[in-house]
């Protein structure tokens, strides 16, 4: 098998082409991801940023790469505020309370946990200290009890975006003051808030003043000091790209004169009807309830089946055509018999397959495979295109569904199953699963048919489906009317 660790091409938001991943030193990298500000419900929109980059982690992991991850939580902010203060909770607990349901997602969307995984609030008396650091070598400005960075400073700013400076209205999000408060107090209407003074609780004393600092200064500092001044991969989704990307680029550049990250890669939207899928939209649908009628891995390969630089529409017909996809590859993996084919490789946990686990596979060296192995490498190493990789898998589950030599369709059903635990799926054979509105539709169903033997006085039929049914734990109910209700006992 040939090694192409050397051979994958990234696609970098900052250049505008795919280049070859050369990372800072030698088989290791840094990668650090945007991670959710908790004030809500994780939506699909939040599940594919988060698997899209539990797969790149994986496969470089899977390539042989020393990967440190890291990814933050945005514990205060404006919207975290003014929701607690609808529940009449305290701003920590609300972020408390959404930090955990977020990390219930992930773990049923089987996404790893990342090796650190910073909140903002831990780091406050280091955004302190990088403001005046910032203030002291002249790229930032007190106002009142405000920090501005001055965006004029920097002759590089833009360059994440591609936008110019002269064409650029303000890039602070959420601010506390209002726009035309804002104007009187900025150099620029371009340059954006570091430190926004404020009474209101939270808030942390300052040389400035009492106050909070503002969103972009928050993983500038936690990549600091976590990671490092430069870090090998930023990621996050599109929208990100201005103006929280160029603004931490530009704080991280004016006070360190060096690059923050070497490659900046974006994930595209989930839409619906061809709009973003968002909270402010109100088009969401959230992970918790998705996951009530379709499994995990049904949502990952929905997810993975397109380029994550590509837009996904989301309907309810797109599931169940994933939801079939799934079937058709976990037939393949567990060959009808119930039992998988692929060893003792659990990917429901912290350990990523790697290319030294796929050597020690009990595998037949035929062409299939080694085409197949091959095929999916090119497919990764060519801009993470999973849904390439994806094809690959589809087409040698194919092949096993029509292999009559037992031993030859366990090697190629291993072969198999062991690639898309690289893709991150659990597969726990959900083919039987059966969800709830369907359950529900079957249970109506029988009670009809349980219902009309008892109007044609076929006693036995209706008592052998009350035994039946409550041997299953489902109690029935006969009303005097003769109509009948059911129950989980």
């Amino acid at each position: 098998m040939t090694d192409n660790k050397n051979q994958i091409q990234v696609y970098n938001t900052l250049s505008g082409k795919k280049e070859v991943l050369v990372p800072l030193h030698e088989n290791e990298l840094t990668i650090y991801s945007c991670g959710p500000t908790v004030y809500d419900w994780s939506h699909l929109g939040h599940a594919r940023m988060t698997v899209v980059w539990d797969v790149a982690q994986r496969y470089f992991r899977y390539c042989g790469y020393k990967v440190t991850y890291i990814r933050n939580i945005t514990d205060i902010d404006d919207k975290i505020i003014n929701r607690a203060a609808e529940l009449d909770i305290t701003p920590e607990k609300l972020a408390r309370h959404f930090t955990y349901t977020f990390w219930d997602d992930m773990h049923r969307l089987n996404v790893q946990a990342p090796d650190r995984e910073p909140r903002a609030t831990e780091f406050v008396s280091q955004m302190i200290d990088f403001i005046e650091g910032l203030i002291k070598n002249g790229h930032a400005y007190q106002s009142g009890s405000d920090v501005y960075f001055d965006v004029m400073s920097l002759a590089s700013y833009g360059a994440l975006s591609g936008r110019k400076v002269e064409d650029l209205l303000s890039g602070a999000r959420e601010q506390v003051l209002s726009q035309e408060e804002l104007a009187e107090r900025k150099k620029n209407t371009c340059d954006f808030a570091l430190w926004k003074s404020t009474t209101s609780i939270p808030n942390w004393q300052a040389p400035w003043g009492d106050g909070r600092p503002g969103w972009h200064l928050e993983c500038s500092t936690m990549i600091k000091h976590v990671l490092g001044e430069t870090i090998d991969i930023h990621t996050g989704g599109e929208d990100l790209v201005f103006p929280h990307h160029e603004n931490e680029i530009a704080q991280s550049v004016a006070l360190h004169g060096k690059p923050l990250a070497k490659y900046w890669m974006h994930n595209s939207f989930v839409q619906v009807s061809a709009e973003k899928m968002s909270k402010s939209l109100g088009n969401f649908s959230t992970i918790r309830d998705i996951l009530k009628n379709y499994s995990p891995d049904t949502v990952r390969l929905f997810i993975l089946q397109s380029h994550y630089r590509s837009p996904i529409d989301f309907t309810n017909e797109s599931l169940n055509a994933s939801r079939q996809a799934m079937s058709r590859l976990l037939r393949a993996v567990f060959q009808h018999s119930g039992e998988p084919k692929f060893g003792s490789i659990n990917s429901h946990n912290s350990i990523s397959p790697t290319r030294k686990d796929l050597a020690k596979l009990d595998q037949m060296k035929d062409e299939v495979s080694t085409n197949f192995i091959q095929d999916f490498d090119d497919a990764m190493n060519n801009d993470l295109n999973t849904a390439q990789a994806l094809s690959a898998c589809f087409s040698l589950a194919d092949k096993i569904s029509k292999e009559s030599n037992q031993p030859q369709k366990d090697n190629w059903a291993g072969l198999l199953a062991f690639h898309l635990q690289v893709l991150g799926f659990s597969l726990e054979d959900s083919r039987r699963l059966v969800p709830p509105e369907i359950a529900k539709s079957v249970l109506d169903l029988i009670l009809e048919l349980r219902q009309e033997a008892r109007s044609k006085k076929d006693y036995a039929t209706s008592d052998l489906i009350r035994q039946k049914l409550t041997a299953c734990g489902v109690a029935l109910m006969d009303s005097p009317g003769g109509k009948s209700d059911w129950e989980l006992e």
